[in-house]
Formats: structure tokens, sequence, C-alpha cells
């Protein structure tokens, strides 16, 4: 069993970034984000050190970064963990709460009903 790896959510943009381009350096990853460059520098380096992030050297100053943790992986870790914790693992109670809470209209949830039974069918 694979072990779990933390992202938390002021790593995730970083990630996000490393999803959609993969074997980038660091200039290019800090280019596309917001925010203090050293502060983010310190976060991808905690990324690189739980494992989230691999690094590879280039030359003795530059480095390629790739997300060693697929966004497909990362997403259904947080839906197991939030299901988990909000609606004790029960995805019907989560489903209906989305459906009382969100203001889901029957239009939206007779499409939902069809692509859950098309799902069940595949």
């Amino acid at each position: 069993m694979q072990k779990k790896i933390t992202i938390n959510d002021s790593e995730l943009p970083i990630m996000k970034v490393l999803w959609k381009q993969s074997g980038i350096t660091s200039p290019e990853i800090l280019a596309q984000l917001p925010g203090n460059k050293n502060t983010l520098k310190t976060l991808l380096g905690r990324l690189v050190s739980r494992g989230a992030v691999q690094v590879e050297e280039i030359n003795q100053r530059s480095y390629r970064y790739s997300a060693a943790v697929s966004e497909a992986e990362y997403i259904a870790g947080q839906r197991k963990s939030f299901l988990q914790k909000v609606f004790d693992g029960s995805a019907e109670k989560m489903l209906l709460n989305f459906v009382r809470e969100e203001n889901i209209s029957p239009e939206e949830l007779r499409s939902l009903v069809n692509q859950i039974t098309e799902e069940g069918q595949q």
C-alpha cells in the first residue's frame, strides 16, 4: 500500500502547476504563481521532502520538478478523507446533503441520476 502524502492548501497551487506541466524548473513554476517567491520556494522544498514532488538535477544550480502524486490520486485521497470525516464514510449521506443544501434543480437531479445509472451499467 502506498504511503499517504500530505499536500497542504498552501502547496496545492504548486501541485496544480506541476500536474499541468511536468519537468519544469522552479523559475518556471514560480512565474505562474502569485505570492512571495521565497515562500513558494519553501513550499516547493517541503513538497520535495515529503515525496509529493520529484526533483531531477540539470546542473549544479538548476533542477526540474515533477509531481510524484497524480492529480487523480490526490483527488481520490481527498474524496475518501472528506467522506470519512464529514459523512462517516457514507456516500449516500453526502449526496443527500448536496441535493438538499446546494439547491440542485429537478433537471440537474435527473441528469445526475441518468449519469449514475449509465456508470452503473458500464
